[in-house]
């Protein structure tokens, strides 16, 4: 049985853990080893830390796409209020100028540059004040600024989903993806893998299945690092 590639990809190695794992706990010949038991359940458990720390590093990317998503929303809604506050059209110069200062105080409070909490609450009180029942008119009379606002709401909610998916995943979480990739490398190549090869050797019948099975799911992993080797 050869060993693991070490230019195994971490969410690779950490999908053959968690597949290794699942044909242990469903064979009860191999179950009874008392090696292969508590060694087993140690790659199952940095495999299933792993693939938290990579839900993290996902949720991060999210969160910070969300936020950016945002400030573009609350943006559009300035050039449009600054747009219509200059338009050599009085009547529409009329309706914006109050939406103009509106927003200027939140630019002043630079509701794009501060953190995501801050910024959450500070979108949140520029919608209030834009559904203000004193403001409908000006709102509903300038094309684009209804949509402007509707599109801002939808990005804060987006938002808002994103950050909980990573607050969620930070409680679960202490180190990083790639921090795991050595532990578990070396439970496959230095422990779990030697001893199938011995087993066989010595012809242990309870190992067999599981020692095939094993086998098989490492040959495939490494034809996959293989194949990406060779393309590039």
């Amino acid at each position: 049985m050869n060993k693991v590639k070490t230019a195994i990809r971490i969410a690779e190695l950490a999908g053959l853990s968690l597949t290794v794992a699942r044909v242990f706990n469903a064979d009860e010949k191999a179950q009874k080893d008392a090696f292969l038991k508590p060694n087993v359940k140690n790659l199952e458990e940095l495999a299933n830390n792993t693939q938290t720390a990579i839900l993290q590093n996902k949720t991060l990317s999210t969160l910070e796409d969300t936020d950016n998503e945002r400030d573009e929303a609350v943006k559009t809604l300035g050039t449009l209020v600054n747009a219509y506050s200059i338009i050599p059209i009085e009547s529409k110069k009329a309706l914006a100028l109050p939406l103009k200062e509106i927003f200027e105080k939140y630019a002043k409070a630079q509701i794009t540059a501060v953190n995501y909490n801050a910024e959450s609450t500070l979108i949140g009180s520029l919608l209030e004040d834009f559904a203000a029942p004193s403001l409908a008119e000006n709102v509903s009379g300038l094309d684009g600024i209804t949509e402007a606002l509707a599109e801002i709401r939808s990005k804060q909610d987006a938002f808002s989903k994103a950050n909980d998916d990573f607050v969620k995943a930070s409680k679960s979480k202490a180190d990083s993806a790639s921090s795991f990739k050595k532990p578990i490398l070396s439970l496959f190549n230095d422990k779990i893998i030697p001893y199938l090869n011995t087993m066989r050797i010595v012809e242990n019948a309870d190992c067999a299945d599981f020692a095939n099975s094993v086998e098989g799911e490492i040959e495939r992993a490494n034809e996959t690092v293989s194949k990406r080797n060779s393309k590039k």
